[in-house]
């Protein structure tokens, strides 16, 4: 919880890391700085061991003064931040917790948003669904913790990465349900050359290039799956229908 009359703190690691204390945007320039926070965002009001925040900073590599390092920059960092930081970054053994308001994080709205469009979806509102999705999809900034680079951070980026990509084919398929699909065909297009590995999306457009009566565009889809390896029962059945 913020200090009375302190500024609110937001936070976003969907993209590089960002502190805001109100409008005042707050300058963490030191990597291993970023990287201690960017941990323990990772797991927000949670206890984050000494132990994670050094694998996080220095991975198999930690100096052995590391316990103390982390502890001069949890000091710098409330220093930065200024008077919200004492009830935000809290010494709790055996590490660190940083208390986050609901909604104060990227990551926390990006998936209560996919959350309700799931919701939705299931309900069959797609067109909630798919504006809860694009609401969710304009949190990002970036690739995930841009900038922060050890085996921990890597990690997680991945993770978010596959969130982001499975929260994009469920607009699309969600909007798929709405109306006129053509508008969809340049974004999925582009979204199946960039991530021709994503079967459900490839599937998804084929079958939407169908619904268009343009079956030759949509064979040529099924086709570059064929190149790519053995299509899944996804681009088998709308392969079915071209002729």
């Amino acid at each position: 919880m913020n200090e009375p009359g302190a500024p609110v703190l937001t936070f976003g690691i969907l993209g590089p890391l960002e502190v805001r204390a109100g409008q005042r945007r707050v300058a963490v320039t030191s990597a291993r700085q970023q990287a201690l926070l960017g941990a323990a965002l990772l797991r927000a009001n949670a206890v984050v061991p000494t132990a994670r925040l050094v694998d996080a900073i220095w991975g198999d590599e930690p100096p052995n003064t590391a316990p103390d390092l982390v502890q001069t920059y949890v000091s710098t960092l409330r220093r930065s931040i200024g008077r919200p930081a004492a009830a935000c970054i809290v010494t709790r053994p055996p590490g660190y917790l940083v208390r986050v308001e609901r909604g104060a994080l990227d990551l926390h709205q990006f998936e209560r948003l996919t959350e309700q469009a799931r919701l939705a979806a299931a309900g069959g509102d797609h067109e909630r669904a798919t504006r809860l999705l694009g609401d969710a999809l304009a949190r990002w900034r970036g690739p995930a913790l841009a900038g922060l680079d050890s085996p921990l951070f890597r990690a997680a980026a991945a993770r978010l990465e596959r969130l982001r990509l499975l929260a994009t084919e469920r607009r699309f398929e969600s909007a798929s349900h709405l109306g006129d699909p053509a508008w969809m065909v340049p974004e999925l297009t582009a979204f199946v050359a960039e991530h021709p590995g994503r079967e459900g999306a490839r599937a998804l457009l084929t079958q939407v290039l169908l619904r268009l009566g343009r079956p030759a565009d949509a064979l040529r889809v099924r086709q570059q799956a064929g190149a790519l390896r053995e299509p899944g029962p996804g681009l088998r059945a709308p392969h079915g229908r071209i002729s």
